[in-house]
């Protein structure tokens, strides 16, 4: 699995999440715009985590990915998403 990545349409993260907002359910609100959207290669060896998190404005799910770099994007696709086609890299 070290040498498998994933592609992923993204937004980087600009904030630390100091002014976190969360819906009534918990689950943390952030904004994917698909006009700043990079595609990015991302190797599975470096992802420390993936969260699962809603977008503001199209009340669809997302993820977060926090590289060991430290850098962190949105994601289009849902974390669970994400999740699932990992196995299939080893």
């Amino acid at each position: 699995m070290s040498d498998g990545y994933i592609v992923e349409s993204v937004n980087p993260v600009e904030n630390n999440f100091s002014a976190d907002s969360r819906d009534k359910d918990g689950m943390r609100v952030v904004m994917f715009d698909a006009r700043r959207a990079l595609t990015v290669y991302l190797f599975t060896a470096h992802i420390i985590q993936i969260e699962a998190v809603k977008d503001s404005k199209t009340d669809e799910e997302r993820g977060i990915i926090t590289l060991s770099s430290g850098l962190r994007y949105v994601t289009k696709r849902a974390a669970l998403a994400i999740c699932a086609g990992m196995p299939k890299l080893a």
